[in-house]
């Protein structure tokens, strides 16, 4: 063999364990980065700052959405018992905190596509009075979770107060925008005054970037293309 092939082999290994370190410190690098993200209670501005990513909302008549799944001791979809106009279907749901009882929303293919990146939908407080109030917590990649916030409609005021509880008045929008992928959103009962929280839930989005896909595409693409310079150069 010559030296050029010696060199040139030489020269490829070192391309595969570069990009195999690239990968390895990008994938190290989201993991340490904290958690943060930003409210939204305006549909528009939460759209405007989602609209390039791939969206994964409830359908058009209000069922769930293309790779949408959930898992719900109380949730279905049924008529609008509140605010929202008759004629469709919305999320019709009841949790309480005494009782345990959550909802669990997350994209069905994150185990291979990633996890969304932003929620939200419009809520209902109203079909059966202002009462607990829900939290919402996600469930942090590739373990944990972390209270995202605490929302209510009562318009006297959320315990709590703004620092604690967002006001969202019945029928308006509540969305959040993270930095990073998360697994999963999990509705639960606040520590709001009353027994339950029973709410309706209509036009539930899900987002995600594309950039954890692409990553791994370049990745194995470089990865691969070293290895059929290898297979040429051995022939």
């Amino acid at each position: 063999m010559t030296n050029q092939n010696y060199i040139a082999r030489f020269r490829i290994g070192l391309l595969a364990c570069v990009m195999a370190a690239v990968l390895t410190l990008s994938a190290t690098s989201v993991l340490a980065v904290p958690l943060t993200f930003t409210v939204y209670t305006n549909y528009n501005q939460w759209w405007q700052a989602t609209q390039t990513w791939a969206h994964y909302p409830f359908t058009a008549v209000e069922s769930l959405g293309f790779n949408q799944s959930v898992l719900t001791d109380a949730g279905s979809f049924g008529p609008p018992r509140g605010v929202f106009p008759a004629g469709t279907n919305v999320w019709n749901d009841r949790v309480t905190v005494a009782g345990g009882q959550t909802t669990t929303f997350w994209l069905t293919d994150y185990l291979g596509h990633g996890g969304p990146q932003a929620f939200g939908g419009y809520w209902d407080f109203s079909p059966g009075g202002w009462g607990q109030g829900l939290t919402l917590t996600i469930s942090l990649l590739p373990i944990g979770s972390e209270h995202i916030q605490d929302i209510c409609g009562n318009v006297a005021g959320c315990l709590g107060g703004p620092s604690e509880t967002t006001f969202v008045p019945d029928g308006s929008w509540f969305g959040i925008v993270a930095n990073k992928p998360f697994g999963s959103i999990t509705i639960t009962a606040d520590h709001q005054p009353g027994v339950a929280e029973t709410f309706d839930l209509s036009a539930f989005d899900m987002a995600r970037t594309p950039e954890p896909g692409s990553l791994i595409l370049l990745g194995s693409g470089a990865l691969g293309l070293a290895g059929i310079l290898r297979r040429k150069l051995g022939r």
